[in-house]
């Protein structure tokens, strides 16, 4: 990999913002290459600055990276392979709504702070939680999936290979 793909790398793949001096570090570049990479996928949309105690920061930009993953989706799942995904996903929280007799990710919620719970329940809710979040945002990008291929299709482009009348997407720029 060439200097830029290390920075890119090394950006894309942290959950919690870092510094350019640490990215560098990471990428094995100088301080100012990194910035100057970053500032790069600033400007583009991949990155989100932030201002931490640590000074100014970089992390992948939600929006940018939930995109990408609908559109990755989109390309290579079938709207049937896409549909079973959501068919699991709802079976799962039917069976998570079943075993602490809710309705909503949000009484679940609620049913931390009883009483009754041992700690262990309380994890066992907490991490259920977690995996329900998580379920929702993967719903979400599969819907959109579909949706996208929907569009695709309606425009005469195959969305599993790509570009209107061509066989492949537009590619970024």
């Amino acid at each position: 990999m060439d200097a830029a793909d290390r920075v890119r790398h090394v950006a894309l793949t942290r959950t919690t913002p870092q510094n350019a001096g640490w990215i560098a570090e990471e990428a094995d570049v100088s301080r100012d290459t990194a910035a100057k990479y970053l500032d790069r996928m600033a400007d583009q949309g991949d990155l989100e600055v932030v201002e931490t105690a640590d000074g100014t920061c970089y992390k992948p930009d939600d929006v940018t990276q939930f995109l990408r993953e609908v559109r990755t989706l989109a390309e290579e799942q079938s709207v049937d392979e896409l549909t079973n995904e959501l068919r699991a996903i709802g079976d799962e929280i039917d069976s998570w709504k079943a075993a602490y007799d809710v309705e909503s990710l949000e009484e679940l919620r609620r049913s931390i702070g009883g009483e009754d719970l041992s700690s262990s329940d309380r994890r066992e809710r907490l991490e259920t939680i977690e995996e329900w979040e998580y379920n929702i945002q993967v719903r979400e990008a599969l819907q959109l999936a579909i949706s996208l291929q929907s569009s695709l299709t309606k425009l005469d482009a195959d969305p599993r290979i790509g570009e209107i009348g061509t066989g492949t997407l537009p590619q970024e720029g």
